[in-house]
């Protein structure tokens, strides 16, 4: 732009400069040398000069701007052409493969008789050694102590990828006063792209907010962006640009050490680390009550992980296991109704959701809820293996495909279908707007029968 400037004004300076000067007179003119043309220079005018630079300026900058912005939209056009449109790091989570096989007995019978060992030999020793006995007390007390500040140290990492999520809505006041209205809760960190961080929480408490604020382990206070959410679990996911960060808190933060919920068992030591109890940054101690425990969502289910913590009904967090890693999501919503007791969403199912939600990509939805048909079950009552439909949606794909509830489906297009999981598993393979075969069982006057339906998959 400089360089076409200047040679514009260079050529008019240089034409202006032939046309100044005065005119030439020969004093010895003939009478009829008046017809003879003559070349008479133009003198110089400083106004006329400066107009012309100005005329030349403006020029100049009008078509540098034009230039200007005919390179700022085909730059990135051809940049698209030659190298495809740039996006953000992928997020990857690693996911747990669900056991098919039962723990070996001897396993447990060698346990066991490990344990009858153990017995046997602390009842010889106990019998041995009854002085003892008021030594041993003294030393459990102080043992049962330290294995508490142990449990507690197990939590420090956990606690470092936990963040504090404020969900921040301005109201007024019946005076006309403005105020903020802030709602918190429990994030977990759960992924770093190099670009973002990634933050699981609770929908509810972001839901419908004017402004996002997450709270870090050092008390770095930083806007968040709401990026998506899944109705069926209620979870969220938000984003905080990583350059946002100081350089302290990027060194002191962990990423959630996910854990595989599928190896805890009943019995097993926890912790509740977050906001258990409804205070955060607390910590709560106790045991799996139970892993048995199922939440039948629409298209898929969920396992519980109960305890037999008290905590509050707004709780959140997660639980810890003694490695220090996360196997469960608290999620009270799922808690029993008359009791608050501590129950989550065994990590391990998850993951495959929280790796879509940071990739903000598109969740499947097909519209039933069923129940797993198992042997056992289709022994006794005489109904097909595979998965019931217990509840339709309403306007979705499902009901306009013609699927009923009651009906069984045993097939998703080539899948033999024998459980919710792998239907899931099925449907979570297809995108959003594909079209799919299911094939069901409905019960007729002579038994069940073999139906087709063809399925839209839509988006959640």
């Amino acid at each position: 732009m400089i360089l076409g400037l200047s040679i514009i004004l260079i050529c008019t300076l240089k034409k202006s400069l032939i046309c100044v000067g005065d005119t030439v007179m020969d004093h010895d003119q003939k009478p009829f040398d008046f017809l003879k043309e003559s070349i008479k220079k133009k003198k110089w005018n400083k106004k006329d000069i400066l107009a012309r630079i100005a005329l030349i300026l403006g020029a100049g900058i009008l078509f540098g701007a034009a230039a200007a912005l005919i390179f700022a939209w085909v730059e990135p056009n051809a940049q698209t052409a030659i190298h495809g449109k740039m996006r953000p790091p992928k997020v990857d989570i690693p996911n747990d493969e669900d056991p098919s096989v039962a723990p070996q007995p001897e396993d447990s019978s060698s346990a066991s008789n490990s344990s009858s060992v153990s017995s046997s030999s602390a009842s010889s020793t106990s019998e041995s050694q009854p002085t003892e006995e008021a030594k041993t007390d003294e030393i459990g007390l102080v043992e049962y102590k330290r294995l508490y500040k142990e449990m507690l140290d197990v939590a420090e990492k956990p606690k470092r990828a936990i963040v504090t999520v404020i969900g921040i809505t301005n109201w007024m006041d019946y005076f006309n006063q403005n105020y903020e209205n802030r709602q918190q809760i429990s994030g977990l960190l759960v992924a770093d792209n190099g670009q973002d961080l990634f933050i699981l929480t609770e929908y509810r408490v972001v839901e419908n907010v004017e402004r996002i604020q997450v709270t870090f382990w050092d008390g770095s206070v930083i806007d968040a962006t709401y990026l998506k959410h899944d109705p069926n679990t209620g979870l969220s996911i938000l984003k905080v640009p990583r350059s946002e960060l100081k350089q302290q808190t990027r060194e002191g933060m962990e990423i959630s050490p996910l854990g595989n919920s599928y190896g805890v068992s009943q019995g097993e030591p926890i912790l509740a680390v977050g906001n258990p109890i409804g205070y955060s940054d607390s910590v709560a101690y106790g045991i799996i009550t139970s892993v048995t425990n199922k939440i039948s969502t629409i298209d898929t289910e969920y396992n519980l992980l109960t305890t037999d913590i008290m905590g509050s009904k707004e709780g959140s967090g997660v639980l810890v296991n003694l490695d220090g890693e996360i196997v469960g999501i608290i999620a009270q919503s799922y808690s029993s109704d008359d009791k608050n007791i501590i129950t989550a969403l065994a990590v391990s199912q998850i993951k495959p959701l929280i790796e879509k939600l940071s990739n903000n990509e598109q969740l499947n939805y097909i519209g039933i809820k069923g129940q797993d048909v198992t042997k056992e079950i289709a022994d006794k009552i005489g109904i097909p293996k595979g998965v019931l439909v217990t509840t339709i949606q309403p306007d979705s794909p499902a009901m306009q495909s013609g699927i009923k509830e009651q009906d069984v489906i045993v097939k998703f297009n080539d899948d033999k279908i024998t459980s919710l999981k792998q239907y899931h598993d099925s449907m979570d393979k297809c995108k959003p707007g594909q079209k799919v075969a299911i094939t069901a069982m409905r019960r007729g006057a002579e038994g069940y029968g073999e139906l087709p339906f063809e399925v839209t998959v839509g988006e959640n």
